[in-house]
């Protein structure tokens, strides 16, 4: 007996209970059940991700010309096609292509369900949000798979375990899997794992089929999110940590320069057909389609956006406070992720947090860490190996606080999902009031309707103070 449980692998164990849990809250929430309703999972963001597939494969326009034409006007009212309007006149589609991509195989999938069983085969009706929030479970544990694999590299099955547990349950990407799983964080989240695993794995062996791996996986991050792209410091700075490291690297870059060629080379050709989109329908190769929506970069709240009642970062997924002091602990232990994380972390929070709404509109947390969770958890169990190898009495009895902190973000995610904790106007007063409660009174409301300080959107986006 005894022996058979030393052969069981704690880490695996982890991943089949996310699976129980993220499995039991999807068929639970049945978000897909309001499809084409206000409480819908193709909303906002989500549409301007996503209507590039109906446009294409439904209306067969992509200029949305039809949206013109339409006698009903419900495609504005209901955000089912959510455009920018160009300078030459032309309707574009605000957000990159890459989530469609992303989508694309479910899509087709949900298409072919609505033909086969008489839902309406509009890009919009059930069985496309189904398989829309479907594909988020799937990519999310795809990508829990591969950071699997490089903590094992890294670290024991129990602290591998632990991180992954932290991770799914302990954050926001928790709720943006289940509560918004059409969003774009866990789909980025899925794809940085698989990067980082590729790219550690080319520093052993550099060859073709990797590097032209890397392209592509570089290439979608960027098309999903193009702000993504900070993620190149990854391979330009891992296995770097003093001079001598440095000029290795340099030298490795440098005898590898074909296979970078051929990265670079994929990874445009990734990119490529938003180009095309964009020179067909502004005359433009690249167009700027947030308009009048801007970083400032003069002007960064960062303090705001990781401290901040209004969806800052550490309040709502503190836990990952210990993956930031885990990156002092990479320099002790894992020295060939340490630079790479710090300056890769660093200019991230600067650019995020230099966006003209820091608070990213209607949120839980701060949305966009979201993206960077999977090189964040190589610190975060770098903090755990060393508490358990300074002590494991220490390790043991240290382990109580990641487990209240994953039970307050599993109720704080419930909060925001009933609308308790306020999407984008909360304040300390606010968050004191509504603390550890299931549910407000009528007069609960009220006192925190008062407290709440909802955002001046107009002035943010000219890069005011408020």
């Amino acid at each position: 007996m005894n022996s058979h449980f030393k052969n069981i692998s704690f880490s695996k164990a982890i991943m089949w209970l996310l699976a129980v849990v993220m499995l039991w809250t999807f068929i639970s929430l049945k978000r897909w059940g309001q499809a084409e309703t206000k409480q819908k999972i193709i909303a906002w963001d989500v549409t301007s991700y996503y209507c590039y597939l109906p446009a294409t494969f439904i209306m067969h326009d992509v200029s949305m010309e039809f949206t013109r034409r339409a006698a009903d006007k419900s495609y504005e009212e209901n955000h089912q096609y959510w455009y920018q309007t160009a300078p030459n006149g032309s309707r574009v589609i605000k957000f990159t292509m890459g989530m469609a991509v992303m989508y694309s195989p479910f899509f087709f999938i949900a298409h072919a369900v609505a033909h086969l069983f008489n839902y309406p085969p509009n890009g919009f009706s059930t069985p496309y949000e189904f398989f829309i929030a479907l594909s988020n479970l799937v990519y999310l544990f795809i990508g829990l798979f591969y950071l699997r694999k490089i903590l094992l590299s890294l670290f024991t099955e129990v602290i591998t375990g632990i991180t992954l547990l932290c991770i799914v349950l302990g954050t926001n990407l928790y709720y943006y899997t289940t509560t918004e799983p059409a969003m774009s964080h866990a789909y980025s989240f899925a794809i940085v794992s698989v990067f980082i695993y590729q790219v550690i794995k080319w520093h052993t062996s550099p060859t073709l089929q990797k590097s032209i791996g890397i392209g592509f996986l570089f290439g979608l991050m960027v098309l999903i999110r193009p702000v993504n792209a900070i993620l190149l410091l990854f391979p330009l700075l891992y296995t770097v940590y003093s001079k001598k490291t440095f000029i290795d690297k340099m030298n490795l870059l440098i005898s590898k320069r074909k296979k970078l060629l051929i990265m670079g080379i994929t990874a445009f050709l990734v990119f490529f057909p938003q180009l095309i989109y964009w020179k067909y329908l502004t005359g433009q190769w690249f167009f700027y389609s947030y308009l009048e929506e801007h970083f400032y970069f003069n002007n960064p709240h960062v303090l705001l956006g990781l401290f901040s009642f209004r969806n800052g970062w550490l309040i709502y997924s503190p836990i990952m406070t210990f993956s930031l002091i885990g990156i002092v602990f990479l320099f002790q232990s894992k020295k060939q992720f340490s630079v790479a994380t710090l300056l890769f972390t660093l200019i991230n929070i600067f650019v995020c947090y230099s966006w003209w709404t820091w608070w990213y509109g209607g949120s839980y947390g701060s949305r966009p860490m979201i993206d960077s969770y999977a090189l964040l958890a190589i610190p975060l169990a770098a903090f755990f190996e060393y508490l358990f190898t300074y002590s494991k009495k220490v390790f043991a009895a240290f382990l109580i606080v990641p487990v209240l902190l994953i039970s307050l973000n599993l109720f704080q995610t419930y909060q925001r999902r009933t609308g308790i904790i306020h999407w984008d106007s909360m304040t300390a007063g606010a968050y004191r009031k509504v603390f550890l409660k299931s549910e407000l009174s009528n007069e609960d409301i009220m006192e925190r309707e008062k407290l709440l300080v909802h955002p001046d959107y107009d002035k943010a986006k000219a890069g005011e103070e408020e």
